[in-house]
């Protein structure tokens, strides 16, 4: 057996499992942590390795020594921006635990360096010049601005080191100092992956080539274990939602994407010994094992999510299973909908109807059709009668216009929620008493349905002036969990006179007091969109109420008296074109007394939205001291 070539095989597996890593985890806070300036620089260091290790995968894929020279000039892509960028990184930990004092103009004099070293390594011999460029470790020589630039390098990885412990020692809680040392231990990863040791030390032949590739196997592997660590802690800084979701999102991520896609790999290289030794057409085996690894294991991770919660949840596990089966049971306008549409297709199919239809009565009045068979206009049913009594009852329906109707009772039997009727039933009498008992048995179950749906509507209604409050409970906790000196940033948004400050900043909308001397005029984001147009902080106000009031506007064409526009109509209506409340109500077909009190609703509403916008300029503002 030849051990070498082991190695050598389990090297290049490791190289790409590293920089497939690197990849996947700079994606993840791309997209979930963009708002973090930690996460934002940490990406772009892990893009440098991305770079190096992907180079390292070419290279084992060619012997021509013009392209594993123009390779390994290339790697310097991601090596010479490595110390910039621990720099940026590093400067943006500081800044997530104190004000940073480091020099402003030092950070752009940084980058014009770091492109000046790449421009000499890919077209001079100042940095490196060709050296062996053959065999199994290809490398070049170093020239006479390397060590200059080696010894920078190292001094910006130690600066960085120093300074993260002695954030890490400035953290408030016991888990951001946690999280930071873990931070700490891997913060060299990425210098270690990317610098070129072989210009310094070389490779002696005195020396057996298994300890080379085993020496490569121990640093990828720490390379790799590193890496992961140090982003699992900058997946914390800056984000403003619970660590168990942040930890159960990017577990998840990391066992769907790269541990799922490490062994399809893995599975594929196998797939290719056995290939060799079964004497196999080539890339058929190993494909075949490279696609059955990957559905394998998503099937896995689907299967074990039990265990993983269990894992992640280990206190609040109860509390998080019973919001989970919450969502998963809600019942929503479109689940109503498909059920009640394959109660009205049953009714359909036992009393061989031309046609039906189910209203729901909402204030006494049929609303929400759905029929089956042909349209049937809202007119058309508006215009039948409304069972009253027994009158006309044969079985469970009432005959009136060539349709059979039965009204839909809630649970209890007394309110009238929902009229069905199956136009001109092609059954002789009465339903058997086999089909009665079955129709009874639908009906009382949209009655249920209708009936459990309004109360779901009634809590959500009542949980809903919460939301925010949670929202901005989660929002401090990831503030304060680094640096305590923000706990007063949002305190403006975060006064119970909020929104009654956005009712009158809306009341006088087109001018007087209430809105040039309202408190919202202290806003980050009204002094922005202020010196944005050069208009006064009173017009940023009323910029800021539009793009707010617009935040509320649904998708899709506008309707008056749909419940999904009904918000936002109210605000538009009554606040920016100004019209009189009953002129308003009339429109929206609502009483005065049910306008205001949506008006406060949308209020509400209102205010949260300013607030979190105003959350988002804080989180974007510039890195400044």
């Amino acid at each position: 057996m030849d051990w070498t070539a082991i190695l050598v095989a389990l090297n290049d597996f490791l190289t790409a499992a590293v920089g497939m890593t690197a990849l996947a985890l700079g994606l993840y806070l791309a997209i979930y942590n963009r708002r973090s300036a930690v996460a934002r620089t940490f990406v772009a260091l892990l893009g440098c390795v991305v770079i190096v290790y992907l180079a390292d995968i070419l290279l084992g894929g060619t012997r021509d020594p013009r392209r594993v020279a123009l390779l390994l000039r290339l790697q310097w892509l991601g090596i010479a921006f490595t110390p910039t960028l621990y720099l940026d990184f590093t400067r943006a930990i500081r800044l997530s635990v104190r004000r940073d004092r480091f020099p402003p103009s030092l950070r752009p004099f940084s980058f014009a360096f770091s492109l000046v070293v790449f421009l000499l390594a890919l077209f001079t011999d100042l940095v490196v010049y060709d050296g062996q460029l053959s065999g199994t470790t290809p490398h070049l020589r170093p020239g006479p601005l390397f060590y200059p630039f080696a010894f920078l390098y190292a001094a910006a990885t130690l600066w960085g080191l120093y300074q993260t412990n002695a954030a890490r020692r400035r953290c408030h809680t016991r888990a951001a100092r946690r999280r930071m040392a873990y931070l700490s231990i891997g913060f060299l990863a990425p210098a270690l992956g990317v610098f070129p040791y072989l210009l310094i030390i070389g490779w002696t032949p005195a020396l057996p080539d298994w300890l080379l590739w085993l020496l490569l196997i121990a640093g990828n592997v720490a390379v790799g274990t590193m890496t992961a660590l140090v982003a699992y802690g900058v997946a914390f800084i800056g984000a403003l939602t619970p660590d168990r979701v942040v930890k159960h999102r990017l577990v998840r991520f990391l066992l769907r994407g790269p541990a799922a896609a490490l062994l399809a790999l893995l599975a594929f290289h196998l797939g290719h010994y056995l290939e060799g030794r079964w004497e196999l057409g080539r890339d058929t085996l190993a494909l075949t094992m490279l696609v059955i690894t990957f559905i394998v294991a998503q099937l896995a991770i689907e299967l074990g999510k039990p265990v993983l919660d269990l894992a992640l949840y280990r206190r609040g596990r109860r509390e998080v299973e019973q919001i989970q089966t919450l969502s998963q049971r809600l019942l929503t306008a479109a689940d109503l909908r498909q059920f009640l549409e394959n109660v009205l297709a049953a009714f359909c199919e036992v009393l061989r109807g031309e046609a039906g239809f189910i209203a729901v009565l909402e204030a006494g009045q049929p609303q929400r059709e759905i029929w089956c068979g042909r349209p049937i206009e809202a007119e058309e049913i508006a215009a039948l009668p409304l069972p009253q009594g027994d009158g006309g009852r044969q079985g469970p329906f009432i005959f009136a216009n060539g349709y059979w109707l039965a009204p839909i009772y809630d649970k209890s039997g007394r309110e009238m929620l929902g009229l069905l009727g199956i136009l001109h039933p092609q059954v002789e009498g009465p339903p058997s008493d086999e089909e009665g008992a079955m129709l009874e048995q639908l009906l009382r179950q949209a009655g249920a349905a209708l009936d459990d749906r309004r109360l779901q509507q009634i809590v959500l209604a009542a949980f809903s002036p919460i939301l925010p409050e949670l929202a901005e409970i989660q929002r401090r906790s990831g503030m304060l969990r680094y640096e305590a000196r923000d706990a007063g940033d949002f305190s403006l948004i975060e006064s119970e006179e909020l929104p009654q400050w956005v009712h009158d900043a809306l009341a006088h909308y087109w001018g007087g007091p209430r809105l040039t001397e309202n408190p919202l005029l202290k806003l980050k984001i009204v002094r922005q969109a202020a010196e944005a147009r050069g208009e006064s902080p009173v017009n940023g106000l009323r910029l800021i109420l539009t793009e707010a009031i617009e935040r509320l506007r649904p998708d899709g064409e506008r309707k008056l008296t749909a419940p999904e526009w009904l918000l936002y109509n109210i605000l538009e209506m009554k606040f920016l074109r100004g019209q009189k409340v009953r002129e308003v109500a009339m429109r929206l077909a609502m009483s005065e007394s049910d306008f205001y009190r949506k008006q406060r609703i949308a209020i509400r509403n209102l205010a949260r939205i300013i607030a979190e916008m105003e959350a988002e300029a804080h989180e974007e503002q510039p890195e400044q001291s």
